[in-house]
């Protein structure tokens, strides 16, 4: 802590271990802000300090991520104290990024690392502050097919509730994750997702239709309940909510002989869906929850509407091909 290092000894267990450390980063904390004298602040200080806050408002692995990005970054520069980080040493670590997306990823935490020191008065800049975004690819996404779908739900099996709950909410699996069933209303046929999408953190609920099939599926779930448990989806082995299902999505999809795809590909599947029926751009977005029409749209994958299929067909009214110049050079024989 603070760029020491502090140990302790012969606890009865491992709680109990944990609860001193607790204790001890406590009493060190107080000490430290009732000795008067500033705190000589370097980045390993900083991030403890950030993580911790991070860690009640963030999602597991959002804040993994994060971590993830601190550690990666220390690695590179160093431990050094607050002062000496500047946009150019952040410039050279996001270079050494294997891509521009990764790249992004990297520049959005540290800003948000430096920006949080920013506030407190630990730095006077945020070095992340003249640093650009770089153009990026939205990467291979894989736009699940209706045939496709259809195969993995079969394969689903017992599992198919929770899948068919992504789909028909076009919620987010880590709302999935937090469903309970304190959320359901039967009689109006809703349910409701908690998100911490929005600026600050803060967790934010949305009501949401509930069609017939996600109803009936979700009653049917709710009857065969054992126990009588707070969450909707419970793992098995633990007894608590799924918090990670990337290795059985993986699985399902290997078994249905589809593609693999992740959950984000769902909740597209789903915007897809709705706007091939018709579905207007404003109602899409309310259903996605987004805060702006451009992110929808950025969402969506176009596809030509009717004018453009008019348009295509009246480049095709003009056939270009017997024009009298390529119709002579048919003669001719420069072309088959």
């Amino acid at each position: 802590m603070q760029g020491q290092n502090y140990s302790g000894q012969w606890f009865p267990s491992k709680a109990k271990a944990k609860a001193a450390r607790a204790e001890h980063r406590k009493r060190l904390k107080h000490e430290r802000k009732s000795s008067g004298s500033p705190p000589s602040w370097d980045f390993d200080s900083l991030t403890l300090d950030y993580l911790e806050e991070a860690q009640r408002k963030f999602q597991p692995k959002t804040w993994k991520y994060k971590r993830f990005v601190y550690q990666s970054f220390r690695d590179h520069a160093g431990n050094l104290p607050l002062s000496q980080i500047t946009d150019h040493l952040v410039g050279r670590y996001l270079l050494t990024r294997p891509s521009n997306y990764n790249y992004n990823f990297h520049r959005k935490d540290l800003s948000a690392l430096f920006r949080w020191a920013v506030d407190r008065g630990l730095m006077a800049v945020n070095p992340c502050a003249k640093i650009a975004r770089l153009s990026a690819d939205p990467g291979d996404l894989i736009h699940i097919t209706p045939e496709e779908w259809a195969r993995f739900l079969l394969a689903a099996g017992p599992e198919r509730p929770f899948f068919l709950t992504v789909f028909y909410t076009l919620g987010r699996v880590g709302e999935i994750y937090r469903l309970k069933w304190a959320d359901m209303d039967w009689d109006r046929g809703e349910v409701r997702l908690w998100t911490r999408k929005r600026k600050g953190g803060q967790m934010e609920e949305d009501w949401l239709p509930m069609p017939d099939e996600l109803r009936e599926t979700l009653r049917q779930l709710y009857r065969r309940r054992d126990r009588h448990p707070e969450y909707v989806f419970i793992n098995p082995s633990t007894g608590r909510p799924f918090n990670q299902r990337r290795k059985r999505l993986k699985t399902i999809c290997r078994q249905a002989g589809v593609r693999h795809f992740g959950f984000h590909a769902i909740r597209h599947l789903g915007a897809d869906t709705l706007m091939n029926l018709g579905e207007d751009l404003r109602t899409i977005s309310r259903y996605l929850r987004h805060k702006s029409l451009a992110t929808t749209e950025k969402y969506l994958r176009r596809r030509p509407d009717e004018s453009l299929k008019r348009a295509a067909r009246s480049l095709q009214n003009q056939k270009p091909l017997t024009h009298p110049l390529i119709a002579s050079s048919n003669e001719n024989g420069y072309n088959e």
